[in-house]
C-alpha cells in the first residue's frame, strides 16, 4: 500500500520578501527480489518555487533542500539504514524558470520486519528547524506464497535502457506522487510486481486481475477490469493503465489480485486514491432500477420511516450514493426511496439484500445506543461511522482517567481488508458529553495525523514547536503504549 504524506514547512528566510513555505511531498512503496533481498523506494517531489533563492558567485540564482532519512526496527529502536543527502536548484539567471519540481527517487534494503522511517527536511538557507515526520511500516513477503509488491502509481512511463533508479524491466517509470487525481489527469498509469516463489508448492498458472472498486463498496467496476495469464517464473510485472477521464468523483482502490483455478484469491494488494470529475454527471437510472414491491423494501410504507432508514445507510454509502440518498429524502416519492433502498442493498448482497440490511441495522441500534451524544446520533458521531463502516474493532481501549490526558480511546483491527493492525485513536474533551472526535488513523482513506498525542495531552501539555509529537515521560501517560501493544 503506498502512503502519502505531505510536508508543509514554514520557513523564515533573510528578508519577509524570501520568507517561504516548504512544499514536500513523499510517497514509498515495498518491493522484493528473486534473491529474497526486499527494498522500500521513496519517492520525494519539491516545488521549486517554494525553495528559498539564494544568488551565486556569478550572480544566478540557486537553491539547497537537505534531506535526512532514517530506519529504525520498531522492536529495539536499532538503526538498520541511514542517507543524508542534498537537493539542489540548478544556477538560474531568472527566478521565474523555476518552474518545475525536483524529483528525488531512493532505494534501500531492508529485511523483512517492522520498521519506524523517519524523515527530516528542511531548506537549508533559513534558520527554521527541519521537519520530522514518522512513518510505521513492515515488510512482509511470503516465503512460499505467492505476494504483490506495493502498487506504484505513476504520472506515465516509457520504454528505457538506461540503469537509473527510474527504471525497471525496460520501462522508466515517472512516479506519481499524489494519491489524488484532479479533473485535466485522465489516465491512470501503474505498475506492480508480482513474485512466485521457487518453494510454492501449486505451481498451475494463475490469472492476475486488475480492477477499480469504490472505497465504500467491495464490487469492483466492470468498466474498469483488465486481466492477464501468469506462469511460473519468479517475477512477473504488470505495467498497465486505465482511463478515468469517465470516472465520477470519489474515493476509490485499485486492486490487484491473482486468481487460481478455482477463482480463489492467493495474493492481492491495493492503493487507494481519490478521484475529482465534476464534469461526470452520475447515471442515477441504475440507483433506481430495481422492482421493489414484492421485496422487503417495498413492505415499508411509512415514508418517514424510510427516510431514517437510508440516512442509517451513510456511513458504508459512496459519495454518489449519499449525494442521491439526499436528493431523493428531500423529495416525497415512496416508489423512488423504496427502489434506491432496495438497490443498494441489492448491490451488496444480491442473494441475500434483506438479511444484509437486517444485520446492518443491529449494528446502527448498537452504535446508536453506544455512541449517541447530546445532539447526534450514534450512527453519525465519528466512533459510529467507523464501527458500521469497518465493523467491532478486535480491541477497544479506553482510557478515561489518565492525570494529564483527555479521556481517549484506541481501537485495533488485525485485519481490514487488505490492511493489517490499523488503528482509530478518539478523544473527548468532555466525557458527560460522549461525544469522541477521530484524531488519528494509519487505515487508508482515514485522517491522518502525526501529532495526534499532542491533542489528547492540551489538558496540561500544549507545545509550540511542531517538531514535538510525544508528551514528556510522566507517570500515567499511556498512550504510545497502547498504540503499540493495544490491549
Amino acid at each position: 500500500m503506498k502512503r502519502i504524506l505531505i510536508l508543509l514547512v514554514f520557513l523564515t528566510g533573510i528578508s519577509a520578501l524570501q520568507a517561504k513555505t516548504l512544499n514536500a511531498y513523499l510517497s514509498y512503496t515495498l518491493f522484493n527480489n528473486p534473491a529474497g533481498k526486499p527494498f522500500i523506494e521513496t519517492y520525494l517531489t519539491v516545488q521549486s518555487q517554494s525553495i528559498t533563492f539564494v544568488k551565486t558567485g556569478n550572480s544566478d540564482y540557486t537553491g539547497e533542500v537537505f534531506v535526512e532519512i532514517l530506519f529504525k526496527k520498531a522492536n529495539d529502536s536499532s538503526i538498520v539504514n541511514f542517507n543524508k543527502y542534498a537537493l539542489h536548484l540548478p544556477a538560474e539567471p531568472d527566478t521565474n524558470k523555476f518552474n518545475f519540481n525536483l524529483l528525488d527517487v531512493q532505494r534501500y534494503t531492508l529485511s523483512e520486519g517492522e520498521y519506524f522511517f523517519e524523515m527530516k527536511v528542511g531548506d537549508a538557507n533559513s534558520t527554521k528547524k527541519p521537519y520530522l515526520i514518522t512513518e510505521h511500516f513492515s515488510i512482509a513477503f511470503p516465503g512460499d506464497k505467492p505476494s504483490f509488491s506495493n502498487i506504484e502509481l505513476l504520472s506515465k512511463y516509457t520504454k528505457s535502457e538506461d540503469t537509473s533508479l527510474l527504471v525497471k524491466n525496460g520501462y522508466k517509470l515517472f512516479p506519481y506522487i499524489f494519491n489524488y487525481f484532479p479533473q485535466n489527469v485522465n489516465s491512470l498509469p501503474f505498475y506492480v510486481e508480482f513474485y512466485r516463489p521457487e518453494s510454492e508448492t501449486d505451481k498451475d498458472n494463475l490469472l492476475l486481475y486488475t480492477y477499480l472498486r469504490p472505497f465504500e463498496t467491495d464490487k469492483k467496476l466492470d468498466e474498469y477490469f483488465l486481466y492477464q495469464k501468469t506462469d511460473t517464473r519468479p517475477v512477473r510485472v504488470m505495467l498497465n493503465k486505465f482511463d478515468i477521464s469517465k470516472l465520477p468523483s470519489g474515493n476509490y482502490y485499485l486492486v490487484v489480485e491473482a486468481r487460481n483455478r478455482d477463482n480463489k484469491v492467493v495474493a492481492s494488494q491495493q492503493v487507494f486514491f481519490q478521484r475529482n470529475n465534476p464534469g461526470v454527471q452520475v447515471d442515477i437510472s441504475q440507483m433506481l432500477a430495481a422492482d421493489a414491491s414484492l421485496t422487503f423494501a417495498g413492505k415499508i410504507d411509512n415514508i418517514d420511516t424510510l427516510r431514517q432508514y437510508i440516512k442509517y445507510l451513510y456511513p458504508i454509502s459512496s459519495e454518489m450514493e449519499n449525494a442521491f440518498a439526499q436528493s431523493i429524502i428531500e423529495g416525497s416519492d415512496l416508489k423512488k426511496m423504496q427502489q434506491y433502498f432496495y438497490s443498494f442493498w441489492l448491490k451488496r448482497d444480491n442473494l441475500h439484500p434483506g438479511q444484509a440490511w437486517w444485520k446492518y441495522k443491529e449494528l446502527v441500534d448498537q452504535v446508536n445506543h453506544d455512541f449517541s451524544t447530546l445532539s447526534l446520533k450514534g450512527y453519525l458521531t465519528d466512533r459510529g461511522r467507523v464501527y458500521l463502516q469497518y465493523g467491532p474493532p478486535n480491541v477497544m481501549t479506553k482510557s478515561y482517567n489518565e492525570p494529564a490526558a483527555y479521556p481517549y480511546e484506541i481501537w485495533h483491527y488485525y485485519q481490514l481488508g487488505n490492511q493489517r493492525n490499523k488503528k482509530f485513536v478518539f478523544y473527548s474533551r468532555d466525557l458527560s458529553t460522549n461525544d469522541f472526535q477521530l484524531i488519528h488513523s494509519d487505515a487508508v482513506g482515514e485522517l491522518s495525523n502525526y501529532r495526534w498525542q499532542t491533542f489528547i495531552y492540551q489538558r496540561t501539555w500544549a507545545p509550540d514547536d511542531i517538531d514535538l509529537t510525544h508528551p514528556p515521560n510522566a507517570w500515567g501517560n499511556n498512550t504510545t503504549d497502547y498504540y503499540y501493544h493495544p490491549r
